[in-house]
């Protein structure tokens, strides 16, 4: 019996550690999902196509839509499951509330060369803000950053570095750290993981306005984290929680439950 017992346990200890070795070897297809994935074509209209220098000289895809007569200038980083063509969706979406919009294919996603990582994703979220800041400073209207779960976390590199007038936040983690060991609770993550995406880093040194919105049924990033990270702001910070939204169903479009609220912020009224 005792044998039989020890032959259990040994068993289940190398099976965990074969397990923790998976996911540590699979980390980079969980962490950026879309990775590798083939190019798609922008399938909006009303947007233009760029390439931008990122990290290494790597180029990237970026997409810009101007409608008539912006209020802002808006640099919105999008999610870790999302290339240049949810992208501009997306883009297409917000610049309804009557701001011209940037946005970005990150490293190694669709047509998009080199390979993600925080140090790649960063140079994305310098290079994508200047050309923002420029299009705005030209205009004489406000430069705004936005950011979508991963992309939060380019946006409040951006506004930590004082650059924007305001920053919205949509479904935003503390860091990947905590987000991970919600859905990993077994696993060592923060032994495990590789790339430190950090939110409470860097939050006390944002000092413009920041509106957070999140669904109350997010299962990807759980509330709790967006309510924490609004404490951690450094300047004027608004949670606006969405009854019933989730994680990849939460909208900001015109018609949507926080459309009006988010309009507002964007455009500065």
């Amino acid at each position: 019996m005792r044998r039989r017992l020890l032959v259990f346990a040994v068993g289940s200890c190398l099976a965990y550690g074969l397990l923790l070795v998976a996911v540590w070897l699979l980390q980079d297809h969980l962490v950026f999902p879309a990775a590798g994935r083939p190019a798609r074509a922008i399938d909006v209209a009303g947007v233009e196509e760029l390439r931008l220098p990122g990290l290494d000289g790597a180029r990237f895809r970026a997409a810009v839509v101007l409608p008539p007569a912006p209020r802002a200038v808006v640099a919105f980083f999008v999610g870790n499951g999302e290339d240049l063509t949810s992208a501009a969706r997306r883009a297409v979406e917000v610049a309804a509330h009557g701001v011209a919009v940037v946005t970005a294919e990150y490293p190694g996603y669709g047509a998009s060369e080199g390979r993600p990582s925080v140090e790649s994703l960063m140079r994305v979220a310098d290079v994508v803000a200047a050309h923002a800041e420029a299009m705005a400073t030209a205009r004489g209207i406000p430069f705004v950053v936005a950011g979508s779960s991963m992309g939060t976390f380019c946006a409040l590199h951006v506004a930590a570095a004082g650059r924007a007038g305001r920053a919205l936040l949509l479904a935003p983690p503390t860091s990947l750290v905590e987000a991970a060991a919600g859905r990993f609770w077994w696993a060592p993550v923060g032994l495990l993981l590789q790339h430190a995406f950090d939110n409470v880093a860097v939050a006390p040194q944002v000092r413009c306005p920041v509106l957070i919105v999140h669904g109350d049924q997010d299962r990807i990033v759980p509330l709790v984290l967006g309510q924490r990270l609004c404490s951690l702001l450094g300047g004027p910070a608004e949670l606006v929680v969405v009854p019933g939204a989730g994680h990849n169903d939460l909208s900001v479009a015109i018609g949507s439950p926080v459309g009006t609220r988010v309009g507002a912020f964007l455009r500065g009224s």
